[in-house]
C-alpha cells in the first residue's frame, strides 16, 4: 500500500529527535508554526516572500504531458506520514 503524506496544520504539534535539527534554534517538540517561522528566518524571506508559507504566491506551472503553462499559485507546507496504518481495530486491543 502507497504511503500517503497528511498536511500539517499550523497548531499541531510535532517531536522530533535532538540531532535532526542541531542546526536551527527549534527545541525538540514544536507546533509546525514555529518551525516554519525558524525556516523563513533561516533563509531570510521579508513579508512579502514569506506568503510561500502562507496563502501562495504567484507562479506559473508546465506539469509533465501538459501542452502549455499553467498560472496559479505555489507553497510550502509541512507534511507528515506514518509509518505504519493504524487499523480501526487497534482502539478494541488495548
Amino acid at each position: 500500500m502507497e504511503r500517503e503524506f497528511q498536511r500539517l496544520h499550523h497548531n499541531e504539534v510535532v517531536s522530533v529527535n535532538s540531532e535532526t535539527f542541531e542546526n536551527l534554534e527549534v527545541s525538540n517538540t514544536f507546533k509546525v508554526i514555529q518551525l516554519l517561522a525558524v525556516i523563513k528566518e533561516l533563509v531570510g524571506l521579508d513579508a512579502v516572500e514569506s506568503s510561500l508559507f502562507d496563502q501562495g504566491i504567484d507562479c506559473e506551472v508546465l506539469k509533465f504531458r501538459a501542452q502549455d503553462w499553467k498560472k496559479g499559485k505555489v507553497r510550502l507546507t509541512l507534511e507528515f506520514c506514518p509509518d505504519q496504518i493504524e487499523s480501526p481495530l487497534e482502539d478494541f486491543m488495548d
